[in-house]
């Protein structure tokens, strides 16, 4: 386990170092991906089409702060400046938060289709 966690740690690494312009460019990309998720998850959450951007959204930040984070992993002695830096040190626990309310989800949306076949519920 450790040696698969060392490996994507330095594909990561390798990918994105920490502290260049691909490293910021991504973390740009990962706010963007979760300040999209948010705005449609406010404003638009029972229309059909937002499910699936916020499923992209979710995708797009998660796989972004997933990189991030194990490229920081590979430089632990790395401490950035500015607002995006402080987004980059919160954002790397983010896939963990999103992988368990995206479980949650789930868990909702099989309990709804349960329901409704149980119960021979019709939602309009």
């Amino acid at each position: 386990m450790d040696a698969m966690l060392t490996s994507f740690q330095a594909w990561a690494h390798a990918l994105i170092p920490v502290h260049s312009v691909a490293f910021d460019a991504l973390a740009w990309l990962s706010l963007a991906c979760y300040l999209l998720f948010a705005v449609v998850a406010l404003h638009y959450a029972l229309r059909p089409w937002a499910e699936k951007a916020m499923l992209a959204a979710i995708g797009g930040g998660t796989a972004a702060s997933l990189v991030l984070h194990l490229s920081l992993r590979s430089s632990p002695d790395y401490v950035g400046e500015g607002p995006l830096w402080k987004f980059v040190s919160v954002s790397q626990y983010l896939p963990w938060v999103v992988v368990s309310v995206g479980g949650l989800y789930v868990l909702y949306r099989i309990g709804l289709q349960l329901r409704k076949m149980c119960c021979g519920r019709q939602d309009r």
